[in-house]
């Protein structure tokens, strides 16, 4: 091999050299095995408002995960993808000999000065069943409070680069004319897409005061009084990126909606 070649074959292994460093971030345990009191103390408030968010029943993508739905790199990608969307850096990390073979979890970063402390994230719920929350951090205290992630989350083999994600279309519509106070009405979002995933929740707020999250896309509720309201939806898609629309509604006593007849529909979006 010639000088230059040698140092143009040089020149390139160096460049690479920080793209490995950034590929694999290690996780350090977050206590003072790595990090100072200060640091500790930083990183103990943070895991626990990480800990509050993952814990938010509202946020599960309730998928179960089973070989006929969801596997660990679904979740991950949903959960990771949703705490995203809440300003934490996150990436998708793998490793091999769990129970499935390969498994996927998130690692969220906890900025700490000029360096990451990054956290684990299990986002897969038990096997057979549906995650009703984001997920947790897999983590034990000693007897002398000292808090230690499990080892099986330490190291991994892959980080796991997903595509730009597209947002989901969000669009409500109401099957009737009129909409009467004290009658139950159906809210349709049937035409939202998502166009390179799925929609798994729809999060509906009636503008007054009521709220619902479903799997569906569609929602039965009854106003109690006449009026007018801004119904809104939010369809969240699989890998957590939401959009958001509403309508405008008119709710009627029952005496006003007589003169009206047919089906018509309240669109938006």
């Amino acid at each position: 091999m010639t000088k230059r070649a040698f140092l143009f074959v040089l020149s390139l292994f160096l460049l690479t050299l920080p793209v490995l460093s950034d590929e694999l971030p290690q996780v350090l345990q977050p206590n003072e095995t790595a990090y100072s009191a200060f640091e500790v103390a930083t990183l103990t408030q943070a895991i626990k408002t990480l800990e509050t968010t993952l814990n938010n029943y509202k946020l599960g993508a309730r998928r179960y995960f089973a070989p006929d739905q969801w596997d660990s790199r679904d979740f991950a990608a949903y959960t990771g993808g949703t705490l995203s969307e809440m300003g934490y850096e996150t990436k998708l990390v793998s490793g091999v000999g769990w129970p499935e073979g390969t498994h996927t979890w998130v690692l969220a970063g906890i900025p700490l000065g000029a360096r990451t402390a990054w956290v684990p994230v299990e986002a897969s719920p038990v096997a057979g069943h549906s995650q009703q929350v984001l997920g947790y951090i897999p983590s034990t205290t000693d007897g002398a409070g000292r808090l230690w992630f499990e080892g099986s989350y330490l190291n991994f083999s892959d980080v796991i680069e997903l595509p730009p994600n597209i947002p989901p279309v969000a669009k409500i519509r109401t099957p009737v004319s009129a909409v009467v106070a004290g009658e139950s009405t159906q809210f349709l979002a049937l035409t939202s897409v998502d166009p390179d995933g799925e929609i798994v929740l729809y999060r509906w707020d009636f503008g007054d005061g009521k709220t619902r999250t479903s799997t569906t896309w569609t929602v039965r509720h009854t106003f109690k009084e006449a009026g007018n309201y801004t119904p809104q939806l939010t369809v969240i898609d699989n890998r957590g990126k939401r959009t958001t629309t509403s309508i405008t509604l008119r709710v009627v006593e029952r005496d006003e909606s007589e003169s009206s007849s047919g089906s018509g529909c309240g669109c938006g979006g």
